[in-house]
């Protein structure tokens, strides 16, 4: 699936209904050439300019997982200092110890909670938009801390009332590949959305 195709899918009046889809479970992986980071973050930009537009009316949220973990860790207080400046302070120190505090905070409740109460102050006013897709990119960014697999499964259970669309920057044959390089594991309820022309320079 090309971006493009992509966009005529999010067009689709039936797609954007929460209900329709997936059966199961109302998420989606679309799979790029990690070399085209930069041109599917501008392309994320344009598909949201586009979809709300007249014709469409549909209003994206686009969450960049890295800035929103960035923006929690500088609400959280440790000891009079904000979590992130008390991570970063002590990062030359003891990295691995912080590194082990970043995953254990990437993957708890109280940030997915914090993310998924944004994403109902966008979805829950009423008028005259549709806001039936969430994007959800920057797992390059984010990575090591947390993966696309735990955090599909971690979020699973606030996922209602939209569809969220992540954009994986790797491969997914046998097993998904972060970069081409890293396996991760499989978020088998996810339905894939591969860009053939993104997968060529793997054969």
């Amino acid at each position: 699936m090309t971006i493009n195709e992509l966009y005529d899918l999010l067009c689709d009046e039936d797609f954007q209904d929460p209900k329709t889809g997936n059966l199961f479970f109302p998420a989606y992986m679309y799979i790029y050439d990690p070399s085209k980071e930069y041109h599917i973050r501008e392309q994320i930009q344009q598909i949201k300019t586009r979809l709300i537009r007249p014709n469409t009316y549909v209003d994206v949220l686009i969450l960049n997982l890295f800035s929103e973990f960035l923006d929690y860790l500088k609400t959280r207080d440790f000891g009079g200092k904000t979590l992130l400046d008390t991570l970063l302070q002590n990062e030359l120190k003891d990295s691995d110890r912080v590194t082990d505090s970043l995953r254990r905070e990437a993957v708890r409740g109280q940030f997915l909670s914090t993310l998924n109460d944004k994403i109902r102050l966008h979805i829950e006013p009423a008028d005259d938009l549709k806001k039936s897709f969430v994007f959800v990119h920057g797992f390059g960014e984010i990575y090591p801390y947390l993966r696309a697999s735990k955090f599909l499964s971690n979020f699973e259970k606030y996922i209602t009332g939209y569809k969220i669309i992540l954009f994986y920057p790797g491969t997914a044959k046998d097993y998904y590949s972060m970069f081409d390089l890293l396996n991760d594991e499989n978020p088998y309820r996810a339905i894939k959305l591969i860009n053939p022309e993104d997968q060529l320079h793997l054969k």
